[in-house]
């Protein structure tokens, strides 16, 4: 329908039909799910940035991922999401069928629901926001920030994307380095075995919780919704596990394979 050049990968992710008040938004900008509201972005961005502090002090000996000091703001940036942290991250795989298997993974037996399938064109969306006044701004003010302000060695002029890193309590107070509003889509190295089996793609938010949402409803939107009926729940299940597509294979581990494991002994029981 898009056209587009095969040599161009598709994104997909999926969401359970139930959450549609949380659709296409990441963690950390979700409603409290007893009350239903949401605090206002400066308290959700200062809560992230405790986290990402908090994360960062205590992950080093816990996690196997070797990473130098220049790469550790992003990967444990990263790390945060892949470990159910909530961030302003937002989750996607360039596997369709991947993101087929977390559609259905967590259904019960009977399904009591569907799901939906976000297709994303992201070369049409990096188009669209290279094109964004936002962009254009969030440069302009990492520009003017750099060259006025002593940077450690490893910080350069063309590096505005970190702006998008969680902000400390100083930077709250500039007005230069304020996160932008509009999202960065992020090709992140393979940090871990799970991000490769994944085959991870990530969306960083920024200020707009329901950027995504409004942007599906655009005219000409390359962002659509795919379906995935009740009725066809058990069936898809079946046929990823034939295609090969199990716990264990998009979880390379022994959790993954446990949770593999319980999936069968649910299913036979």
């Amino acid at each position: 329908m898009w056209k587009a050049p095969k040599r161009h990968e598709l994104w997909f992710r999926a969401e359970d039909e139930l959450h549609r008040k949380t659709r296409l938004q990441p963690g950390i900008y979700r409603p409290n799910e007893s009350s239903g509201k949401r605090k206002s972005v400066r308290k959700l961005l200062e809560l992230e940035n405790d986290l990402y502090e908090e994360f960062g002090r205590c992950s080093t000996q816990l996690s196997d991922v070797k990473s130098n000091r220049d790469d550790w703001e992003w990967d444990s940036f990263f790390l945060m999401q892949l470990h159910g942290v909530p961030t302003r991250l937002l989750d996607w795989s360039d596997g369709g069928l991947i993101a087929l298997h977390f559609a259905v993974r967590d259904k019960p037996i009977p399904p009591k629901g569907g799901s939906i399938i976000y297709v994303l064109d992201p070369y049409w969306m990096m188009r669209y926001l290279d094109e964004h006044p936002d962009r254009k701004d969030a440069k302009a003010r990492w520009k003017k920030y750099w060259t006025e302000n002593p940077h450690p060695h490893d910080v350069y002029e063309d590096d505005w994307d970190r702006l998008y890193l969680p902000s400390d309590e100083d930077d709250f107070e500039d007005p230069l380095v304020a996160t932008p509003e509009i999202p960065i889509l992020w090709d992140s190295p393979h940090v871990t075995r799970r991000v490769a089996a994944q085959r991870s793609r990530f969306m960083i938010f920024g200020t707009d919780p329901l950027f995504l949402t409004k942007l599906e409803k655009e005219k000409d939107s390359r962002l659509v919704p795919i379906k995935v009926p009740v009725g066809s729940v058990n069936r898809v299940k079946q046929e990823l596990k034939d295609a090969g597509i199990t716990e264990s294979v998009v979880y390379p581990d022994l959790d993954g394979l446990g949770r593999e494991l319980k999936q069968v002994w649910k299913a036979r029981r």
